[in-house]
């Protein structure tokens, strides 16, 4: 997943291979006006990909549950990776 950069003439001229390659291979295109990044260019799944995520945050029940595993976390009540798989992580 690659993230490009380019002004509206290019993005103008290479418009249908953008939308190919961004719906293809998640690359992400910001696009500029006068230097000004104004817009983004980004596949379809992708996008439905985030606006789930932007849903799921926004949950009251996914705050509460965050704002808990932080206090949980502060306290010093916290699981290891272990304790979660049950097997210790194979280092590289």
């Amino acid at each position: 997943m690659a993230s490009y950069t380019l002004p509206t003439t290019e993005a103008r001229s290479r418009f249908l291979s953008l939308v190919k390659d961004a719906g293809e291979t998640f690359s992400r295109y910001v696009i500029t006006h006068h230097g000004k990044p104004e817009a983004v260019m980004m596949g379809f799944d992708e996008f439905e990909g985030w606006l789930e995520t932007l849903e799921i945050v926004q949950s009251p029940s996914w705050k509460k549950a965050l704002a808990k595993a932080r206090r949980e976390d502060r306290s010093g009540r916290r699981l290891s990776y272990e304790d979660v798989v049950g097997r210790k992580r194979v280092s590289h």
